[in-house]
């Protein structure tokens, strides 16, 4: 009898239908084609020759379940697990993006998109869902159980997955289960944890294990053959090297291994800043990025090459992660800054000690701050100059005052439009807030939440800024950096297009003082480049449907939290003229007042709070904006003469020239 006939015949238990089987047979055959028989071992070696597939499929399984297991434990089948995540993909229920799904009868579909009925339409879901996360607990929970029907529910997805999908001609479009991101993350992880689980159970058949690793095969193939960019080719490449790593029985798994380690160092090299910024500017994917480059250096050391690393490689890592505690908010987390959700920065630093040594700032911050340092200066704020963030801290208390102002670039990728962005926490409040752009969903909210109109910056004449470049700075960027343990400053102009139209009817500088250790003034220039008066209006967001005016300020506003701490808005500026409004839940044309977030926090309503002067060829809004602590007394702010004001606040007197915030 011949291969395919044998194959089919050993396949046919898991359909009737003739393609099916003859898909899973062509299947096995690719990988027999690859695997080199001296590795399985000599009674391969025989069976092969002989022409008996049947006696080959069970050698070859019982190579692969006997084979000891890699010592990672980002890969291990052991380890803690979700319960009711387990439970829920048991009957077939599954939370992606935030959105549930229950398939009937728990037969998952696994090029069916919910979202396509629920709307808003998100590709994401069927891309994020092929993933295949919740083979993590899964497999973790049947290694804790060695119960079978975690092995029975995962061996019918595995085999229901490999006869319902297939490369499509557009496998990076809508409804492919083969976007090349997703074999990347498949081959890097959950398909790892699962096979190093599941290999072992008597559930998951001689045929069933072999099918698992010929389509890795195949998915590995795809991405060497088809590369794509940016931090999806870091985990593609990240994916290749796992796999061919962890199955070196397979003839071109060196060669791919090979050409994946030269993608992960040429891309990283590529990818992170001077600064040690990644170049799309969103924690969320400099924590992809950094993890990819961490994977493949903890696998390089299990595997004994670890000389195979360049030094080069080793130090943008280490650059990477201190970036990220540069960026660190009193919450320990990570400003959201382009598409991203709120990222503890312990993402960088937990693997970054076990890896590349146990610095202090990364036991600082692993240990939330009982032990080790945070890092060395004489004031707590930095500035990345090719990231263009100007990050004011007061310390590095988990109490402190802090300051994101974003004076940069676009962002390669997942970038919004966002120059001169500020958001502002103290402790682990966020008080102006930036809430990272929301689902990847086809809607006028998520283009809200990347618009100028979703960032606290300026309108000219209605219009939010909207620019196409630049995506990265060649160089350093100059914006005044001032820093020492009184102050610190920085400034910058957004001179670029307003509107879809792409017109330039003004420019807006902004500059940022923060008067240490309590309040920030922010001051706003608008200069007409056309000669024409405009209407201007500044807005900054607050996570809340509640603000309160105060009555010893005009257009002064306090939030009404409701938590420790408060934000205080007090314009000392000349536009006696300028109309105060708070937005919320506004929709149609002109949506104002929402929070649009993503994983930790779903659209909700919030507030805007804008005020606009009408009409006037140029104008200047200077804003002080101070947190108190709910239920203090608010800031004394007097204003003295030529552009001097006074205030007292929370016990300490401060004196500010407005027209010379750098001094």
């Amino acid at each position: 009898m011949e291969r395919r006939e044998q194959l089919v015949s050993l396949v046919s238990v898991f359909s009737d239908s003739e393609e099916t089987k003859l898909k899973f047979a062509e299947h096995l055959e690719e990988l027999f084609d690859v695997i080199s028989p001296q590795k399985i071992g000599e009674a391969f070696c025989k069976a092969t020759e002989n022409n008996d597939y049947v006696s080959a499929v069970k050698i070859c399984a019982d190579y692969y379940r006997s084979k000891d297991s890699a010592k990672i434990p980002e890969l291990s089948g052991h380890g803690s697990y979700n319960e009711k995540a387990v439970e829920n993909t048991l009957v077939g229920t599954f939370t992606v993006v935030n959105i549930d799904w229950t398939f009937p009868e728990g037969k998952v579909d696994f090029l069916f998109d919910p979202t396509n009925i629920l709307k808003p339409i998100n590709h994401e879901w069927l891309w994020q869902f092929n993933r295949h996360a919740y083979w993590n607990d899964l497999a973790r929970a049947y290694t804790a159980t060695c119960d079978e029907k975690y092995a029975r529910v995962f061996r019918d997805q595995l085999v229901s997955w490999i006869e319902q999908t297939d490369i499509p001609k557009n496998w990076n479009g809508p409804g492919s289960a083969w976007r090349t991101i997703e074999c990347g993350i498949r081959l890097l992880g959950s398909w790892q944890i699962a096979f190093d689980a599941f290999r072992k159970s008597s559930s998951v058949e001689d045929t069933v294990l072999l099918l698992m690793i010929a389509s890795m095969h195949r998915q590995s193939v795809h991405l060497v053959k088809n590369p794509t960019g940016k931090n999806w080719l870091m985990m593609e490449s990240n994916g290749v090297y796992t796999f061919s790593s962890l199955f070196t029985e397979l003839s071109d798994s060196k060669e791919n291994r090979k050409i994946a380690a030269s993608r992960l160092q040429e891309e990283l090299e590529a990818q992170i800043l001077p600064d040690g910024m990644h170049n799309e500017l969103s924690p969320d994917y400099q924590s992809v990025v950094l993890n990819c480059g961490l994977n493949f250096y903890s696998i390089a050391y299990e595997l004994g090459v670890a000389d195979e690393i360049p030094e080069s490689f080793t130090e943008l890592l280490k650059k990477t992660v201190n970036a990220a505690i540069q960026l660190s908010t009193p919450a320990l987390t990570q400003p959201r800054t382009n598409d991203t959700y709120t990222i503890k920065t312990s993402n960088f630093t937990s693997r970054a000690e076990k890896l590349l040594g146990k610095y202090p700032e990364y036991i600082y911050v692993n240990t939330a701050r009982k032990e080790g340092n945070p890092p060395e200066g004489e004031s707590a704020s930095a500035f990345l100059p090719y990231a263009g963030l100007a990050l004011m801290r007061s310390d590095w208390s988990a109490d402190a005052m802090y300051m994101c102002f974003d004076v940069g670039p676009l962002g390669t990728a997942h970038f919004h439009q966002d120059k001169l962005n500020i958001n502002i926490y103290k402790g682990n409040e966020e008080l102006i807030y930036d809430d990272g752009g929301g689902q990847y969903e086809i809607s006028d909210m998520r283009d809200y939440a990347i618009s100028g109109y979703g960032h606290n910056t300026v309108l000219v004449d209605r219009l939010a800024q909207y620019r196409k470049a630049p995506l990265v700075s060649e160089s350093a960027i100059d914006a005044g950096w001032v820093t020492n343990l009184e102050f610190d400053y920085a400034y910058s102009v957004y001179d670029d297009t307003y509107g879809k139209e792409m017109i330039r009817p003004a420019t807006h500088k902004r500059e940022v003082r923060f008067c240490k250790p309590g309040f920030f003034c922010v001051a706003d220039t608008l200069t007409s480049t056309d000669g024409k008066s405009h209407d201007y209006e500044l807005i900054f967001h607050l996570d809340t449907t509640k603000i309160k005016m105060l009555k010893e300020y005009k257009n002064g506003v306090i939030s009404d939290f409701g938590r420790k701490y408060e934000i205080v808005m007090i314009p000392i500026d000349d536009s006696e003229d300028a109309e105060l409004k708070a937005l919320s839940g506004e929709s149609g044309e002109n949506i104002r007042g929402w929070y649009n977030g993503r994983n930790e926090a779903n659209l909700h309503k919030a507030v805007t709070v804008s005020r606009e002067v009408k009409n006037v060829r140029n104008c200047k809004f200077t804003t002080l904006l101070f947190p108190v602590k709910r239920g203090d007394s608010l800031p004394n702010v007097k204003q003295l003469s030529d552009g001097k004001i006074e205030v007292f606040f929370d016990g300490n007197k401060y004196n500010i020239n407005i027209n010379a915030l750098n001094k």
